[in-house]
């Protein structure tokens, strides 16, 4: 069966864990643990302070337009292997990439500039993309220190767990990911990187 049969194929659907009533749902949870926690209803405040902090270090726009950004800079580093240069700044990707140019020398021999860098593209684009994708986890995980105390926010679903019980918690952070990460920051910025990678068609 053809997947992409219909044009609305290529725009997904809204899963239905983005269901149109889970915002609700959400904070109906979250009105049900404060009143169980009584006057210590401030924990929760600060759980969920902490948590939309997270959240916003790296925005889904920001990480989608970051992973296109590289795609760009790694097209510009094959035409630097290609032509036998060296990039301006130190890239980790470029020995490597030097590495795959000479080992398939052989089949970067077309007429046009552009179709050998397609051809060395296609050669390292999954390895250069999981690489990329690590390294820009890794810088978010990075920019949270300082924006959130994973023991302390630890402690707090500690607390909050023994007064109103853990397995409302469990639910709680259960719809908080799905209604809050509905694409994970690292998945957007795979999508970017992989965008850059598409024919410049009219956009």
């Amino acid at each position: 069966m053809n997947i992409f049969k219909h044009r609305d194929s290529f725009f997904g659907c809204l899963d239905s864990g983005a269901a149109e009533d889970s915002l609700l749902s959400l904070f109906k949870l979250a009105k049900q643990i404060r009143l169980r926690l009584g006057r210590q209803g401030y924990l929760l405040d600060c759980y969920l302070s902490s948590f939309f902090e997270a959240l916003s270090t790296e925005l889904a726009y920001d990480a989608a337009d970051e992973g296109f950004h590289r795609g760009g800079e790694l097209q510009g580093l094959l035409f630097h292997v290609l032509d036998k240069t060296e990039p301006e700044k130190p890239h980790p990707l470029y020995q490597r990439v030097r590495e795959v140019c000479e080992q398939h020398a052989d089949k970067l021999v077309f007429q046009e500039r552009y179709t050998n860098l397609s051809m060395l593209l296609f050669l390292v684009e999954d390895e250069a993309m999981k690489h990329l994708a690590a390294e820009f986890l890794e810088e978010q995980v990075d920019s949270l220190n300082g924006v959130v105390d994973e023991i302390r926010l630890q402690h707090l679903y500690g607390q909050i767990s023994h007064l109103a019980g853990e397995a409302m918690m469990e639910e709680l952070n259960q719809q908080l990911k799905q209604r809050f990460i509905i694409a994970p920051v690292v998945v957007l910025f795979a999508q970017g990187f992989t965008d850059e990678l598409l024919p410049d068609v009219d956009r």
